[in-house]
Parts: C-alpha cells; structure tokens; sequence
C-alpha cells in the first residue's frame, strides 16, 4: 500500500451528528483539532513526510472589489482608533459644561472598556453569524455610540455613548483584519496588516489633534458635540460599502454557519464562556486602569474587583476547556506559535504602552518642554511605524518568510527599549526626537508579522477566534503596561519626593511647607517648572528621573521576554493564492 494512503478512512464531519448540539461536524471537527494538535509540525515547513492536499477556496473578487472591502474598513479602523483619543482634548471641556469634574475619567476610560472587553468576543461570534452582519453591527453601533455622545444632556448619558461606542469599535478593529484574510491571500496578508496599523496610528494620532481643532473653532464646527457628530455619517458610509460590496469567496469560513436559522445560530453561541469573559476583562480592565487613581489599591473596591478578576479569570478557563465551541479556543495555545505569539504581543504592547505614557511625564518634568514640543519629538515614531508595518508586509509578501524578521525585529526593539531605560538629562535634542523611533520600528514589525505566523499556524476555519485571541493579549497587555508602568513610577516618586524634599526640614522651611511641595509635586507635573520654589527644583527633577527611570527598567524586562517568545515561533507557509494546504485531509473527507 502507497505511503500517502491512510491505513484507516475517516468519516465524513458533515455526516456525524452531535447529540448536545444537533450540529453537523461538531465531533469531527473536534478530531480534527485534536489531530492538528497532537502533530505540532502542521503546516510547517520543516523537513517532514507531510501527505498534503489542496483545497481550493474559489477567489471571485476582482482586485477593484478587495480594495474597496478593505478600504471601507480602514476608515473603520481609523474612527475606532480616533474616537479612543479624541476625549483627550475634550474631557475638561465636557466636565466643565456638565460640572462634572469627578467623572472625568469615566469619560475617558468608559471606550477603552467596552472596546477591549468585547472585541474577543467578534472572532467566533462572525464564524457563526458571518463577518458582513457583524461588520454592519459593529458600524452602526459604533455610529449610535456617537450620536448619543453628540445629543447627550447628562453627563450619564454621555458615558454610556462611550460605552456603546466602544463595543462596536472594538469590532471595527478585531473584524477588520479577520475580514481582510479571508479575501487576501496569506502571503499579500502583512502588506495589508501594514497599512492596517498606519490606518490604526493616523486614527490615535489625529484624535487629540481634532480635539483640539473641534474645540477651539467651536461655532464654525461645534465643539465637542461635533468631534462625536462629524463620526456618524463617515461610520455610515462605511457600513454602506460594505453592505455593497463585501461578498466573501464560496465556501468561506467568514460566511457564518449555512442552513441555520437565526434560533439554531443562537445556540450555537458559547454563552458562558461569553459571560464569564465579559465579567473577567472588565473587572480586570476596570481594577488596572482605576486602581492607584480614582480606586486606591487597598479599598474594599479595588479588593472586590481584584477577587473578581481571578475568580472570572479560572471560571472563563474551566468552561472554555469544557465547551464544544469556545468563544475562544484556548486549546490553540498548546501550538508553540500561538503561545508564542500571544506572550510577546502581550509583552511589547505592555512595553510600548508604558513607555508612551511614561516619555512625556520625563520630558516634561526633566527636559521642561510643553504638549507641543513632545507632540513633535513623537513625531518621527509615527514615521518609523508607517515604514516598519508596510516594509514588514512587502517582506513577507516577496520572500513568503516571517522567522527571522521576528526574531531581528524583537532585539531591535528590546535594544530600543535598552536605550530608553538609559535616559538621561543630558541627552541632546536629536537624541530626544529619535528615542523611541528604535523601539517603534522592532514592535510595529512584530505587530504585523506575529499575526501572520498565527494565521498560518491554525486552520482557516479557527483563524478568527485565534486572531481574537490575539487581540485579547493586546489589549490586556496594554492596559497592564500603563497601570504596572504608572504604578512603579508613582510608587518610586513618593519615596524620592519624601526622601529629598524633606532633607531640607528647618526653621526656614517647616514641615507644612514640605509637605505642600511634596503634595503638589506628586499630582502635578507642570508643577516642577511651573510654581515649585527654585530651591527645590532641582531636586523635583531629580526624583522624577529617578523614579521613571524605574519604570523603564521595568519595560526593558518585559520586553525581553517577549524577545523570548519570539522563539516558539515556528515558520509556516505563506500561500500566495487563497489555497489552503491541509495534511490528512482525506482522513476527514472519506466515510470509513
């Protein structure tokens, strides 16, 4: 007998029954996890004896029709990232119409919320439903969001908006690059992830920069109510392109379950798994961007949001491992690429994320510039970026390779991160323009490679619910580096400020004195340069270096660990047409 004809046949996924479900293909769907699983060379292109077949997915979509789709979600990309930092430049404004001043931060973080509990949920969600009704759900949720933020009367009100806007935003990203791999071939997949993460930076970046504009030409543009207003009809226009135009390719995993009514499609829905890691993400997004602020660390909410998290956390884990279709598939992880995957994009977005919120806390305090002047010196990052995702995407495209661009691209940005850790005062203009241009450069490839090897290493029809997974690591891993990265540097601050301001104790400077100093200095950064005495400048400044100094130690340790990860990254192919290449694949085609 041939070596490439299996001794046993299989049986046909789409005869046998699950009893639990009435759902065709379940049980063999899950010996076919189970058999990728148990050969961790699937897909690879290391020597093997792989028995390989080809199964074509037809590709009716003309090059016009792709650029269209894709385009249309970039705009979404764009908004969904804009509307995350454009309250940046609004917030006093509302709270000062609103007399609000205490919820200030509910305005700003309310988005982000929503936005990163439920954008893991879009991946299974768009298997089951397809991705063109979760796009369009997305869209005009997104949409609604904002037009109540731009209607609202109450403060409340307004929040919620946030809050609505969040769950459709964190669709218009996650459902975005899904979406895109299921009408571009693997290969051409990075290039697009490129332009994807430039659509994503312009968004943040332009966000304060509307704000602002909004703000001060409030008659001409409305104010703040039209930084939210003028989103709606752009979402609209998308949602419409897409409704037009997104047909996915037959046979499709993003064209959802076939032959199922609405009811049937409900219950094939992961609901406890869904709520527990609803409940899990935002108790522990809450607890980490709250805590040390409007939360302190030892009040009983802080404690009850903390017992909250583990407890969702080990819930979520034990029904994902029992579901017959998770909502996330946490077996994936036992792929050493997806671990590794997941852990450094964790690591390097808690790098970067610490990192952009503590740059500017030691330019103000150490170098006394202003919002504009730092705003310039983020500039070339914002370049760096751009030609790091697009070049990372052409790379992949031309050599069909992703291995060792990782791996460089991870000591870039690991030596990137050395070199922001060793700040110093006396560091020159340019020197301060190009800090973080290094490690931009190795994190923006990294960004777009590492979901390519994820891709490649799963099945196509589980390549959603991974990219959620993906995602989940991202927004957890960056929310973690700003509240770990704030609450080292906060904690450091307290002790210096304590330390050396109270070395100056006398009759000439009482304890009433010091204190106030060390209390304005702790809350204030313009405080500094901007009302602190002039004997006791220097040593503000100091304290300051020294204690965010702390927290980039602390970025340069996560980021080698994610550098670590890099190596459980195992090369796949990177098909150039939309064929998958499946091993075994008559096992599960034939009837015994």
């Amino acid at each position: 007998m041939p070596e490439t004809e299996p001794l046993i046949k299989g049986v046909r996924s789409d005869i046998l029954l699950d009893p639990s479900t009435e759902v065709s293909g379940f049980i063999a769907s899950e010996l076919e996890q189970e058999e990728l699983l148990r050969d961790p060379t699937y897909h690879s292109t290391d020597n093997g004896d792989d028995i390989e077949a080809q199964v074509d997915v037809p590709d009716t979509l003309s090059q016009n029709r792709i650029n269209v789709i894709v385009g249309s979600m970039f705009v979404g990309v764009f908004l969904a990232a804009l509307d995350g930092t454009v309250v940046t430049t609004l917030v006093s404004r509302i709270a000062s119409e609103f007399d609000s001043l205490p919820k200030l931060s509910w305005i700003a973080t309310a988005y982000l919320l929503s936005s990163s509990t439920f954008q893991p949920l879009y991946g299974k969600l768009s298997d089951i439903f397809g991705r063109k009704p979760l796009l369009l759900f997305s869209n005009l949720t997104f949409a609604l969001g904002c037009l109540i933020c731009a209607t609202a009367q109450d403060v409340n009100v307004l929040i919620f908006g946030r809050f609505i806007s969040g769950i459709g935003g964190g669709g218009l990203t996650s459902l975005s690059s899904i979406t895109t791999s299921d009408v571009v071939p693997l290969k051409n997949r990075g290039l697009y992830q490129g332009i994807t993460n430039i659509a994503f930076a312009c968004g943040s970046g332009a966000g304060s920069l509307l704000g602002g504009v909004f703000v001060n030409h409030e008659e001409l543009l409305g104010g703040w109510r039209g930084a939210f207003g003028f989103q709606v009809p752009l979402t609209i226009i998308s949602a419409y392109l897409i409704y037009k135009y997104l047909a996915l390719p037959k046979g499709s995993p993003g064209l959802g379950v076939a032959g199922f009514d609405i009811t049937r499609k409900l219950k094939l829905i992961d609901w406890y798994g869904s709520a527990t890691l609803i409940v899990f993400l935002f108790s522990f997004l809450t607890a980490a961007s709250l805590g040390g602020k409007e939360i302190a660390y030892s009040s009983p909410q802080f404690i009850a949001l903390s017992v909250l998290t583990t407890s969702f956390l080990g819930l979520f884990i034990f029904v994902e491992c029992k579901a017959v279709a998770p909502i996330l598939p946490l077996h994936f992880m036992k792929i050493p690429t997806v671990t590794g995957v997941s852990i450094s994009l964790f690591c390097f977005c808690m790098t970067s994320f610490a990192v952009y919120f503590i740059i500017p806390i030691y330019y103000t305090t150490v170098f006394n510039l202003n919002s504009q002047q730092i705003g310039w010196r983020f500039a070339p990052n914002f370049f760096t970026i751009i030609f790091g995702s697009v070049g990372a995407g052409y790379y992949m495209k031309t050599t069909g390779k992703y291995y060792y661009l990782n791996i460089i691209s991870g000591f870039i940005a690991v030596f990137g991160t050395l070199r922001i850790a060793m700040i110093n005062p006396s560091y020159t203009t340019f020197e301060q323009y190009l800090l973080i241009v290094t490690q931009g450069m190795g994190v923006s490839v990294i960004i777009t490679s590492t979901l390519l090897a994820l891709i490649a290493a799963v099945p196509h029809e589980h390549q959603a619910a991974t990219t959620s997974i993906s995602y989940l690591f991202r927004s957890c891993g960056s929310t973690l580096g700003v509240a770990i990265g704030s609450a080292i540097m906060s904690r450091r601050l307290d002790k210096e400020l304590e330390t050396r301001v109270m070395s100056f104790l006398s009759d000439k400077h009482p304890l009433d004195e010091l204190v106030h100093i060390i209390d304005r200095a702790s809350h204030n950064t313009e405080y500094v340069h901007g009302g602190a005495p002039e004997w006791v400048k220097q040593t503000l400044i100091d304290s300051y270096a020294v204690s965010t100094k702390q927290a980039f130690s602390f970025c340069l340790v996560t980021s080698i660990v994610g550098l670590a990860s890099l190596f459980l990254i195992k090369e796949y192919t990177l098909h150039s047409t939309l064929t998958k290449k499946v091993r075994d694949i008559e096992l599960y085609k034939n009837i015994c």
